[in-house]
């Protein structure tokens, strides 16, 4: 009995690792929820819904009704769906904080002496605080596109950090004397950080692009004509697609050629294709069917999941022999 309570208690214990997966998988999908959330609001229009930083509409919890209104604030500012929608944002945001902040804890707590997961939380802790910063200045300088871009960009590094201490803690390879890979999987591991590097770059494009088209609704224009007009950023969007869909196919054929007998990547490189294929005839949809709110959701939680797949094939990579 005093054994199986020292296990336990141990925080090398496989109760304790459990313990802390389970975190950090909770974390990685709630930020993947907060990420969904944002283009919800993005796509509603509701991205000012509440004027000021950190209150809305000066106060802790915003009114409910244009009656309850404090003095000072311009009663066409107020929408009520958009005001709570963008007010939920904000408590998610926060809770994931927490949840972040537990991670952390928990890293140092029971795997202290591993740096491959103590650092990576660390950092994603680090970044959050950025990030709530960063959405400060989303509303303070009215919704600016390089502030967006900023802000979705680092949230999928978070993603990537989280997801990261996950897979090396439920990894059994951590805890032995040291992995060796094959050279060829390491620079397919090379590779992949690359196609992360473009992945991040189509994606602050893609904001950009967004951000334009918020000029138009501003502008009056219809949202019909939003895409079709030609301009430059959506024209390299639309081209910058088709170059990381060839990427993705090309890590596959390297992937089969230089790691055949891997399963872990070949399976991973086959659901970035598909990924990246569904990605691609979401954004067709945005632009031949008036750049729909559901399909712009939708759009942007591709993404996020193509990040995240390209982050485990990266692990598995440098980190998982075949």
């Amino acid at each position: 009995m005093p054994a199986l309570m020292n296990q336990a208690l141990s925080t090398d214990s496989p109760q304790a690792r459990r313990g802390f997966q389970r975190l950090a998988l909770a974390t990685t999908l709630a930020t993947y929820l907060l990420i969904a959330v944002g283009a919800l609001v993005r796509a509603a229009g509701a991205g000012l819904g509440c004027p000021d930083w950190p209150k809305c509409f000066g106060q802790w919890v915003p009114p409910t009704d244009a009656s309850e209104l404090p003095a000072g604030f311009d009663l066409s500012q107020f929408n009520p769906v958009h005001t709570w929608l963008e007010y939920v944002n904000r408590l998610l945001g926060v809770s994931i904080g927490f949840l972040i902040f537990a991670t952390l804890i928990a890293a140092w707590w029971r795997h202290r002496g591993q740096p491959r997961i103590v650092w990576p939380a660390t950092a994603a802790f680090v970044l959050v605080g950025v990030q709530g910063w960063l959405g400060g200045q989303v509303v303070e300088q009215g919704l600016h596109a390089v502030i967006l871009t900023a802000h979705l960009v680092l949230a999928l590094v978070i993603v990537g950090l989280l997801l990261h201490a996950y897979l090396e803690a439920r990894w059994p390879g951590n805890r032995g004397a040291g992995v060796q890979t094959s050279p060829q999987q390491r620079a397919l591991g090379h590779l992949g950080l690359g196609l992360g590097g473009l992945l991040l770059l189509q994606v602050g494009v893609g904001t950009v692009v967004r951000g334009l088209l918020q000029d138009l609704a501003k502008a009056g224009v219809d949202r019909a004509l939003w895409l079709p007009q030609g301009f430059w950023p959506d024209l390299a969007h639309r081209q910058f697609a088709v170059v990381l869909l060839g990427a993705c196919v090309g890590l596959w054929w390297l992937t089969r050629r230089r790691a055949p007998e891997h399963a872990g990547l070949a399976r991973w490189s086959v659901a970035l294709i598909a990924l990246t294929g569904a990605q691609i005839g979401a954004g067709l949809g945005l632009a031949y069917a008036a750049v729909p709110p559901s399909l712009q959701v939708i759009h942007l939680a591709l993404a996020s999941l193509m990040f995240g797949a390209l982050s485990v094939f990266v692990f598995q990579a440098y980190r998982v022999p075949r």
